[in-house]
């Protein structure tokens, strides 16, 4: 077994994460999610947020067979509410990694996201990115064997869950 690749940031200033990573950890085992190849667990990485979209406040992220992102909240926001929100979020993805295959290549890398949207609509997205890749001839540089030529972005509402 390989050792998991979790990343774990600091919160910014005024900033908290809904749960710690031992909880984290927990809820990824109690719900079920599958592993990645040739490790225990899911990755576990904990990101600073940016501020709402279109959909409302990023809560956290999902890569089937790969990691769980969690995002970090406003400091006033109540630390027990958005716990129950990520643990909504988690049996959400629970239920897509059931049904979905993780991805295989960097062509196509399909994402789960989920957003919390006042007053307690929680919306589960799906984001895909396709990109292009170049052929590589023996005359180019080498340094862009391997870039993305067109990528292209489109994140599609799959449903909303009350949460309560």
């Amino acid at each position: 077994m390989l050792r998991n690749d979790d990343r774990i940031a600091r919160p910014s200033r005024g900033r908290v994460f809904p749960a710690t990573p031992a909880e984290i950890a927990r809820l990824i085992r109690d719900l079920g999610f599958t592993p990645p190849v040739y490790q225990r667990r899911l990755d576990i990485i904990l990101q600073n947020g940016d501020e709402s979209d279109q959909f409302g406040t990023q809560v956290a992220a999902f890569r089937p067979g790969e990691a769980l992102v969690v995002l970090s909240t406003h400091a006033d926001v109540d630390r027990g509410r958005a716990k129950v929100v990520l643990e909504r979020a988690c049996r959400e993805f629970a239920e897509i990694d059931k049904r979905s295959r993780p991805a295989v290549g960097r062509e196509k890398v399909v994402t789960y996201r989920a957003y919390v949207k006042p007053p307690n609509r929680l919306v589960i997205t799906k984001r895909t990115r396709q990109a292009r890749l170049v052929k590589y001839r023996g005359d180019a540089k080498f340094s862009n064997a391997f870039k993305a030529k067109g990528v292209r972005t489109d994140e599609s509402i799959l449903h909303y869950v009350e949460v309560t």
